[in-house]
C-alpha cells in the first residue's frame, strides 16, 4: 500500500471525526440553550450541529472515506 493512500485515509478519518464531534457538541449546546430559554441561539446551534453531522458522516464518511477504503 502506498504511503499517499494511507495519508489520504488518515486525513479523511480525522476530518470526519472532528467535524462529527463538532456537530455533536453543537447539538448538546443547543439543548442546553433551549432548556435555559434562549430559543434563537438554540435553533441556530441545532442547525449548525445538523450541518456538521451531515458533513462529517455523509459527505466525508460516506462519500469520501468509504470509497477510499474500498480501493485499498
Amino acid at each position: 500500500m502506498q504511503p499517499q493512500v494511507l495519508l489520504e485515509l488518515l486525513v479523511y478519518v480525522l476530518l470526519a471525526i472532528v467535524i462529527t464531534g463538532l456537530g455533536l457538541l453543537a447539538e448538546l449546546q443547543s439543548a442546553l440553550y433551549l432548556m435555559s430559554g434562549e430559543t434563537t441561539v438554540a435553533l441556530w446551534l441545532a442547525g449548525m450541529g445538523l450541518l456538521c453531522l451531515y458533513a462529517g458522516i455523509y459527505l466525508i464518511g460516506y462519500e469520501k472515506l468509504l470509497p477510499a477504503v474500498r480501493q485499498v
